[in-house]
């Protein structure tokens, strides 16, 4: 039990520092600032561009430290950015607790898949864009992941990235053929790519059933307003959200 509690609390440190970096990521994409830099430059104050020293710059800690402002312009960094480290802490742990049975390579494997998802989501949720760097680059991660992973195996991997990518171009293609607009992007046919990459035909079918479900009812004040669904919505934060669900509940998705 002990040994247990050890492993889970160095996961959810290292989480933690994880969830600090996806912060960067998320910011530097999500403005488009300085993505050259992002290894090696210092993290800076987003208002203000002040480098932040280090021990301002301690996941969880530092938040809390400073009051949720930064020391230089009184800036009110967002409840996000602490959300992002809890989460990159939470989300290996949980893995362990889950998937650990497994081995590590499930647990790094979908630690990876959420990390990418959630990067991704705040991304589009902002620029209502998803960089190839993350979605195609998550393709292959999950690809590369499948030897150690106990399922899904390469083949359904692959050919759920396939199918994954395809069904959303057909979706577009009929959409625009008989309704004359386009409901979905490419960049949604990458991220259902990169969720059949890391979880197979169940990953796609939760991803774009639950998907659809929290999108609509997340929308539904404003479908009720307008009377019309013809608006834009960012939709990769909902297929991200219906890809964990049929991480942890693989079976539900049918049962409907």
């Amino acid at each position: 039990m002990a040994e247990k509690s050890l492993i889970l609390l160095v996961l959810f440190l290292i989480g933690v520092v994880f969830g600090s970096f996806l912060n960067v990521l998320i910011y530097r994409f999500g403005e488009g600032e300085n993505r050259d830099k992002i290894l090696t430059g210092r993290s800076y104050c987003p208002n203000c561009k002040t480098p932040i020293r280090w021990y301002d710059n301690i996941p969880l800690i530092s938040y809390w430290a400073l009051g949720r402002r930064c020391r230089h312009c009184g800036w009110k960094i967002p409840l996000r950015y602490l959300a992002v480290e809890l989460i990159g802490g939470i989300t290996p742990a949980v893995f362990y607790l889950i998937f650990g049975k497994n081995g590590w390579g499930d647990v790094i494997s979908y630690t990876a898949m959420v990390y990418i998802l959630l990067v991704i989501s705040l991304i589009d949720w902002k620029t209502f864009e998803v960089p190839d760097i993350f979605s195609l680059g998550g393709v292959v991660l999950g690809l590369a992941f499948s030897p150690f992973r106990s399922f899904p195996p390469f083949t359904e991997s692959l050919l759920a990235a396939l199918a994954g990518f395809f069904l959303v171009v057909l979706i577009i293609l009929v959409y625009r053929k008989v309704r004359g607009i386009i409901p979905l992007g490419m960049g949604d046919a990458k991220v259902l790519a990169l969720i059949g990459a890391f979880e197979g035909f169940n990953g796609i079918f939760s991803s774009l059933f639950w998907g659809s479900l929290f999108a609509l009812l997340f929308f539904l004040p404003a479908i009720v307003k307008n009377r019309t669904l013809s608006f834009a919505v960012p939709f990769v934060p909902f297929l991200a959200l219906g890809a964990v669900v049929g991480l942890f509940l693989p079976k539900l998705v049918w049962w409907f």
